[in-house]
């Protein structure tokens, strides 16, 4: 089986891909690729390997009565909003439900890929879970932060509401915050 991963020209990936030196060798350039750094970014490859192995699976939230996949599935511009207490500023963000069940999201914070998973609950509602792995400035590993969510489609809009987990590095449970999503179709 080939697989087809299309290009993304307006991201610029050399945040996840540092290069430590170059040396002339010969008229071929070398590069030393800084290992530490690349896997603490959380690299490309990953992800990409994931959604691979996703593309191949069948449509698991298909309607059985009417064979058509859930409205959820598809490409969705979202704005993150924190009631209560929480005092985090709004965000922005790109979330992707695949047919087969898998959730693909970044947002303007944490700015890495969030990977997870969806189910129907009905027609209309929905649910979902993800979880980004979170980074200090210098490429350190903070832990992850892991987002449960239910909602409901409306035409080319759906809302979300439930909550985001903090856990640190050795898996111990920080901070929980109430988060809403609304979205709309891109």
């Amino acid at each position: 089986m080939t697989l087809f991963f299309p290009s993304f020209p307006e991201i610029d990936f050399r945040n996840r891909l540092e290069v430590a030196g170059s040396i002339q060798f010969g008229g071929a350039m070398a590069q030393a690729i800084n290992r530490r750094k690349l896997l603490a970014k959380g690299g490309v490859l990953a992800p990409a390997a994931g959604l691979a192995a996703l593309i191949g699976a069948d449509a698991v939230n298909a309607d059985p009565a009417t064979g058509t996949v859930h409205r959820i599935a598809g490409t969705w511009h979202v704005d993150i909003s924190f009631p209560g207490p929480a005092g985090n500023p709004p965000e922005k963000g790109l979330f992707l439900f695949t047919e087969s069940g898998a959730v693909i999201c970044t947002n303007t914070r944490i700015r890495d890929l969030g990977l997870g998973k969806w189910r129907s609950i009905n027609s209309s509602r929905f649910s979902f879970t993800f979880r980004h792995h979170m980074y200090m400035p210098d490429g350190t590993w903070m832990g992850t932060l892991d987002i449960a969510h239910t909602g409901t489609v409306t035409g080319n809009t759906f809302t979300s509401s439930g909550t985001g987990s903090v856990y640190d590095t050795g898996g111990t449970l920080s901070e929980s915050v109430s988060s809403q999503v609304t979205a709309v179709r891109y």
